[in-house]
Parts: C-alpha cells; structure tokens; sequence
C-alpha cells in the first residue's frame, strides 16, 4: 500500500501515466480496506453440559444449527462471526455484573449486544449458555464451565465364610451388578482457550458386589483346637468357632459329671477303647452321638468323643471319659463338662 501511495504522488509530478496509477488506486484500495475487516469477538458456546464448549473467533468454518441458535459460516462475510438469533425469542445477558432480559430480533449476537451498548473488553469473551430453555449471553473476561464424565464399572467379589456351610463348598448369596459413577470437573476459560481443569467431585458406585460364601463348617476338629466363640441360636443349638476359623454345629448343650477311666479292650458297641470314644448312659446319649467335650472353665479341653460305651456307674447325665494311662485318669478325677451334642 505504501508503495503503491508512492506511485500515485510520483504520477501527480508527471514521473508516472497519472490514469493507470489513479485506476489501479481505485481497484485496489477498496479491496484492501474491505479485507481487513476486523474481528471483534471470542465466542463459547455451550450445547451441552456433557461436552465441552465451541470456541468461535472469526469466521467459523461451517453452518451449525442449534436449539437457540444459528450459526452461518458465509465466506463472504470476513470479520465477525455471524450467530444468529431467532425473532421473539427470550435472551438473557449479563454484563458488567448486570443482568437484562430482553426479546431478540432476527438478528446477529453482535447486533444485539450493540443494541443494548455493551462492548466487550479486548480480553472479553461471549459466553452463549445454550444448556437450558433460555438462551443466556455472558460478557466475561473468564468462563467456568462444569461437566460430568461417566465411567462404566465392573462388579467386584466378595467371600464371605458361612459357618453352616460345608468347608470346601461355596455359594454365591448376591448376584454381581455392573454399574458405573460420575465424575464433576471444572474448565476455567480465557481468551478462548481453556486454562485449567479441576476435579470437584464422584457419586457413589452403582456397582453392586457378587457375595461368595465359603463354607467353615466341619465334621470334627483337631485335639489342639480350641473354641473361640460359641454362637447359640435360641432353640438350645448353635455352632462353635474355634481358633483355626473351623466351626462345628451343635443341636443342645448338656452339663454332665464326667469321671475318668482307662480300662484296655473293647466298648460294649465293639468298639476298642481308645481316646474320643467314651462310656455314656445310652438313655440319656445314644450310642453313635458325636460330641465336643471341656470341662464347663474351658481349664481341660478333652476335644471330640463319640458314644461307644456304657457302664453300671454310668447313669443319666453321667459320661466316662476314656484315657490311655491312669496318671491321667486321678490328674483327672471328677470335673463338670460342658457337652455340645453336634449335628
């Protein structure tokens, strides 16, 4: 242009046909000043709260029509975008800390934002909320933006034990659920770029646990063993936790006088005598009955029997506990017992 501008005075002085320079000048000029038509504004719009905003500057590169909005991208119009407003329609804008309600023409935002004689600053944006029923236009100098993101989950496993269950068996107590949570962030804008992204928060999992229960349940325990809990159920049973996480089931509980003996053969059942087989009144115990035996302090844990024999002494809530020596069966003597009748 300055080259140009030189030709034309050159001409003026007779350097210079004066007409082809003056008919160039004519030509060009307008051209130039129509090309360098300026930008005025950033735009963000916001379709959606789970997407992140479009930001406009310029001329955008295609048509979009939205709800509230028409945006026209006519590569003939340089400068400005051209978003247009629907007649009648309600918009709301803020500026300045003030907010307006007003009724658009068929018109452009820039248009309207002139009507109303607000003029963004040069680092201003121009905020189109588009999320609600209501067009909302915000003049800022920053855009807080909140979204949501929803992340798929699987099930997770939980075993549980199952005192009454079979050790080694399992079953599953609660189906598994896939669910998902929703995470919240917010996006700081300005001058149309996005400047940072913040965690706010996450809902609670809607997953739902698959719950396996594992069986503890045993039919005898080790001699070594010892109970850790007792957990009756009311109707005179229950079952006994011992310290190895195995547990035994019981249907009554009986208080007897136990005596001792150690007497070497066979049980009135034809069974030998042997530790864990013991003489009971088969009245009150019938033979076969499987037990779990201490005395009624837990101080002597005699441990599981099995009712094989019977005796003359051995009547009612009486049981005769069988030991491999005597030293044992005086150390012994007469002691209560507490005596779990298993399952």
């Amino acid at each position: 242009m300055k080259k140009l501008l030189q030709n034309i005075a050159r001409a003026l002085k007779g350097h210079l046909p004066a007409a082809g320079i003056l008919l160039a000048a004519a030509v060009l000029i307008p051209l130039s000043i129509q090309e360098v038509k300026p930008v005025r504004y950033t735009y963000l719009l916001q379709e959606q709260h789970s997407a992140a905003p479009t930001a406009i500057f310029g001329t955008p590169e295609e048509d979009a029509d939205y709800k509230l909005l028409h945006v026209r991208a006519d590569s003939k119009t340089l400068g400005d975008a051209q978003l247009v407003l629907e007649k009648g329609q309600t918009v709301t804008v803020t500026a300045n800390g003030e907010t307006k309600t007003v009724t658009a023409r068929h018109e452009t935002v820039e248009n309207l934002l002139r009507r109303l004689h607000i003029k963004p600053g040069e680092r201003d944006m121009v905020a189109l909320d588009m999320t609600g029923e209501t067009l909302k236009i915000s003049v800022t100098d920053y855009w807080l933006y909140s979204w949501e993101k929803t992340v798929e989950t699987g099930y997770s496993t939980e075993r549980v034990e199952d005192p009454l269950l079979y050790k080694g068996t399992e079953k599953v107590v609660q189906e598994g659920q896939n669910g998902s949570y929703v995470e919240t962030y917010l996006d700081l804008y300005m001058d149309g770029e996005l400047r940072q992204t913040s965690f706010i928060n996450r809902t609670d999992d809607t997953s739902v646990a698959e719950v396996v229960a594992c069986g503890t349940r045993v039919d005898s325990v080790s001699r070594d063993d010892r109970i850790s809990e007792d957990h009756p159920d009311g109707t005179g049973g229950g079952y006994l936790t011992f310290a190895s996480g195995e547990t035994l089931s019981y249907s009554k509980v009986m208080i007897c006088s136990a005596t001792a003996y150690a007497i070497h053969g066979y049980g009135a059942t034809g069974y030998p005598t042997q530790v864990g087989n013991i003489a009971v009144d088969p009245k009150v115990i019938p033979y076969g009955t499987r037990m779990y035996i201490q005395t009624t302090n837990g101080s002597w844990v005699y441990g599981m029997a099995v009712a094989r024999d019977c005796g003359s002494a051995v009547k009612g809530n009486i049981i005769d506990l069988w030991f491999e020596d005597l030293a044992t069966c005086y150390r012994w003597g007469r002691r209560n017992c507490t005596v779990y009748i298993l399952n």
